[in-house]
């Protein structure tokens, strides 16, 4: 079994940085040790899908987890998953999100169990070096182009409308 946990804080209330992690980052920066990022769904539900990436070099390794419970407390949410599908053979993660000031508090604890496509102590060396990041910049930058192209497929959807009204 490998596990891994990482708090760290970040600037914003805890629902906004939810809802920024329901964007998957547009892009994220790859330094010398593997890094780990998660995109929540829109509704955060239980049965509802999370995507988890850890970054290694070149290397990707994704996986999915399933939600099976979501609590809300007196500072922010916790969020409990369990794997969907993967290359483990088992997979159970929390994320905490707390209200501390002006500041969240982010408490994510992943246990890892089996592993399909590489041997259980590489995997184990690679999560000991990793780096949880929350990727918020490149997370913006992905609403901010889906926004865009959002409105720009309603200006056309006007414009075909406008001009069908005038033509004839």
């Amino acid at each position: 079994m490998v596990q891994f946990s990482q708090t760290s804080w970040q600037e914003y209330t805890p629902d906004n940085l939810l809802e920024h992690m329901q964007y998957a980052p547009m892009n994220v920066t790859i330094g010398k040790n593997p890094v780990i990022y998660y995109t929540l769904p829109q509704a955060l539900e239980a049965k509802s899908e999370v995507k988890y990436c850890v970054m290694v070099g070149f290397k990707k390794i994704s996986w999915t987890g399933t939600i099976g419970s979501v609590t809300t407390g007196q500072y922010g949410k916790k969020i409990v998953v369990r794997l969907q599908n993967g290359p483990f053979r088992g997979f159970n993660a929390e994320h905490e999100f707390a209200a501390e000031g002006c500041l969240t508090a982010c408490y994510d604890t992943f246990s890892f169990q089996g592993f399909s496509e590489f041997p259980e102590n590489i995997f184990a060396e690679i999560m000991s070096k990793a780096n949880l990041v929350y990727a918020i910049k490149g997370r913006k930058d992905t609403r901010s182009a889906i926004d865009s192209i959002e409105a720009q497929k309603q200006t056309q959807a006007f414009e075909a409308i406008s001009q069908s009204a005038t033509a004839g």
